[in-house]
């Protein structure tokens, strides 16, 4: 990833995919958990 993509995304720019952030996480070495919880 770019350092202006990266600045887009740190700027609310565009909504990342899956993908991006999956390779975000790696390159943190963090891992990626997508998770659905009730709105109440």
């Amino acid at each position: 990833m770019t350092q202006p993509a990266l600045s887009r995304l740190e700027s609310g720019g565009p909504t990342p995919t899956i993908g991006v952030l999956e390779r975000l996480a790696h390159a943190l070495d963090a891992k990626l958990k997508v998770e659905f919880t009730d709105a109440a």
